[in-house]
């Protein structure tokens, strides 16, 4: 697995990529805990992100991707596991053309 720090992550905790393969196309998702930039958002608990790129079977991170998408800024996830839910439901919506 490679790792990477995401734009709004604290550099000190890089974060792995998982994957897995949808209608032939693999889903690659890396969740992040976000340093609390956006201080309007209301409500207790942690602040994860997601990021998400598509890329042809078979292939790995470094590849070419077909699509991508980040978790969007106004929003948060209470949950490293709800993050990465959700950035694997986004990167299906991608490969089905939604």
């Amino acid at each position: 697995m490679s790792t990477i720090t995401l734009d709004s992550a604290s550099p000190d905790s890089p974060q792995e990529w998982t994957t897995q393969e949808y209608h032939g196309k693999q889903n690659h998702v890396c969740t992040a805990l976000r340093v609390n930039e956006n201080k309007e958002l209301s409500g207790h608990g942690q602040q994860w992100t997601f990021k998400v790129r598509v890329t042809e079977h078979g292939a790995d991170l470094t590849a070419r991707e077909c699509a991508s998408a980040e978790s969007d800024f106004a929003v948060f996830y209470s949950t490293q596991s709800i993050a990465d839910d959700l950035g694997f439901t986004r990167g299906r919506e991608l490969v089905d053309g939604r």
